[in-house]
């Protein structure tokens, strides 16, 4: 079952980002005012989110592109969201000296991914692209596994619905990197192999 979202008003981002509870499961953002519960992720939507993350980063990783987080906040245009996934550019990722990365975000994705869960409104995570799009995010993918449906979010553009055939291109951000509808949805096609089926007589 989806936990629904429940509200809370009459909060500034500031006093929001001080409050202990934000990250806690499942996580809480912030909205024009509004202090709104992430909807908890089921199967579907977590088996999607891993490959994704996955397929990203083995991408980007060789020639140090950026990386793929899941579920990272991010704080900017007078909003604190956190996306399914994002793709961060190298230059875009926040650093100590040493290398260690720091765990405060306050640019939006280089590429924003949503994924819906069974029952959870569009609406939401479509104002969510539409935010990171309107404040300089150059990519967003609002991906449906229960219709099997990909919408592509780009600045100045309406959105695309892409084919059944067609795939995912990461330009401008990445380019070179493409995933077919087809291969997006197959990794909902989970079977694993059994101990017990190995050395089985296959009749």
């Amino acid at each position: 079952m989806v936990t629904r979202p429940r509200t809370r008003s009459s909060m500034t981002l500031e006093e929001f980002l001080r409050w202990p509870r934000i990250d806690e499961k499942p996580c809480l953002e912030f909205h024009d005012g509004r202090v709104e519960v992430k909807v908890s992720p089921q199967r579907e939507h977590s088996l999607v989110e891993m490959r994704l993350t996955e397929a990203l980063n083995r991408f980007s990783e060789p020639s140090v592109l950026g990386a793929a987080f899941p579920e990272l906040r991010c704080t900017f245009g007078g909003r604190s969201i956190v996306p399914d996934i994002v793709f961060q550019l190298d230059a875009n990722i926040p650093c100590e000296d040493r290398g260690e990365v720091l765990n405060e975000s306050l640019l939006p994705p280089d590429i924003h991914i949503e994924i819906r869960s069974p029952g959870q409104s569009a609406r939401k995570p479509k104002e969510k692209l539409k935010h990171s799009i309107a404040n300089g995010c150059l990519l967003g993918w609002y991906i449906d596994p229960e219709r099997q449906t990909i919408d592509v979010h780009r600045p100045v553009m309406a959105p695309e619905r892409l084919s059944a055939d067609g795939f995912l291109d990461g330009a401008p951000v990445l380019p070179g990197f493409r995933l077919t509808v087809e291969e997006v949805f197959g990794w909902l096609v989970y079977r694993p192999k059994r101990r017990d089926d190995e050395g089985a007589d296959p009749r």
